[in-house]
C-alpha cells in the first residue's frame, strides 16, 4: 500500500519549498524542507494531513491548502 503524499507535495509547492524525504511509513513521512530562510525538519501524518514543524503544526486539506495552523513565530 502506497502512502498518499499528494496533499503534502501540493502544500510544499504552494509554499515554494524544496523537499528531501528521509522516511515514509504508513504512519508518517519525515524529511527536510528547504525554505528561503534555511532548512526545517518536518513530520507529516498522511491520515490526519498534519505537517509538524519545529515551531508548530499546519493542517492541510486534500489539495494542500492550509485549513488550520498553530505556529509559534506568527
Amino acid at each position: 500500500m502506497r502512502i498518499n503524499v499528494k496533499p503534502l507535495t501540493h502544500w510544499i509547492i504552494y509554499k515554494g519549498y524544496k523537499v528531501r524525504f528521509k522516511e515514509r511509513t504508513l504512519a508518517q513521512v519525515t524529511g527536510v524542507l528547504t525554505t528561503a530562510t534555511g532548512e526545517l525538519e518536518f513530520r507529516y501524518n498522511p491520515t490526519t494531513k498534519v505537517v509538524t514543524l519545529a515551531d508548530g503544526w499546519v493542517a492541510i486539506n486534500d489539495y494542500g491548502w492550509e485549513i488550520d495552523k498553530a505556529l509559534h513565530d506568527e
